[in-house]
C-alpha cells in the first residue's frame, strides 16, 4: 500500500469529478488517497510531502493550464520531484484522435513544463466536458471554436471523459507501487512520458 496525494485545479468542476474517480479507484487497490485542490495551498502542500506518490491534475482553458495550478507546481516544484509523481490533462483535444489534435496536447503540455522546473514521471491526457451554456459569450465561443476543431457538437453540454480510461491510469498508478512506496516501473506504454515531448 502506498500513500497517494492528488492535488489539483478545477474551473468547472469536472477536474474534481475525475481525481475523485481516480481516487477511488486507487482506494479499490488498497492506497490511501487524499484529494485537495490546490486553492488551499497549505492543504495540498502537507498533503504532497507526507505521500510517496503524487499526481497532479488540471484542464486546458484558452489553450493553458489552470494559473494557481502553474503556480502551485512552480513553487512546490522541489517536492513533487522528490517521489514518484504523474500529471494528468483534461483537454477536449483528447476526446480526438487525429495529429492536429495530438500536436495541441503536445503543445499544451511543452507550455506547462516551461513553466517549472518539475518533470512528472507519467503524463496522462482526458477528455473533460463541454458545456457551452455555462459559460459567458466569451468563453463559449471558444468553446465552440474546440468543439468543431475536434468534431464534437457545439450547441449542446458534453462529457466526454474516458471514465473507463481513467479508472485504466488508476489500475497502471496502482501497479506503479506493488510495494510500499517502491516503484517498480513508470505505467503502461499508454501512459505517455514528459520525455517524449521535449
Amino acid at each position: 500500500m502506498a500513500r497517494f496525494a492528488i492535488a489539483y485545479a478545477t474551473s468547472e468542476g469536472q477536474t474534481r469529478a475525475v481525481v475523485d474517480h481516480l481516487a477511488d479507484a486507487l482506494r479499490e487497490h488498497g492506497h490511501q488517497v487524499t484529494v485537495d485542490d490546490v486553492a488551499s495551498t497549505e492543504n495540498a502542500v502537507g498533503s504532497v510531502t507526507a505521500a510517496q506518490a503524487v499526481v497532479v491534475a488540471g484542464s486546458i482553458h484558452g489553450g493553458r493550464m489552470q494559473p494557481r495550478l502553474v503556480r502551485f507546481v512552480s513553487s512546490h516544484g522541489v517536492a513533487l520531484s522528490e517521489r514518484p509523481s504523474g500529471l494528468l490533462i483534461l483537454s477536449m483535444s483528447a476526446a480526438s484522435r487525429d495529429a492536429e489534435a495530438r500536436a495541441r496536447l503536445d503543445a499544451y503540455l511543452s507550455s506547462f513544463l516551461a513553466c517549472t522546473p518539475w518533470r512528472p514521471d507519467v503524463v496522462e491526457f482526458v477528455a473533460g466536458a463541454l458545456r457551452p451554456g455555462g459559460l459567458g459569450p466569451i468563453r463559449r465561443t471558444l468553446a465552440a471554436r474546440l468543439a468543431r476543431l475536434v468534431g464534437l457538437p457545439t450547441d449542446t453540454d458534453l462529457d466526454c471523459t474516458d471514465w473507463d480510461g481513467v479508472r485504466r491510469f488508476a489500475d497502471a498508478l496502482a501497479r506503479w507501487f506493488p510495494r510500499v512506496g517502491v516503484p517498480i516501473r513508470a505505467p503502461g506504454d499508454s501512459h505517455r512520458r514528459p520525455d517524449e515531448h521535449a
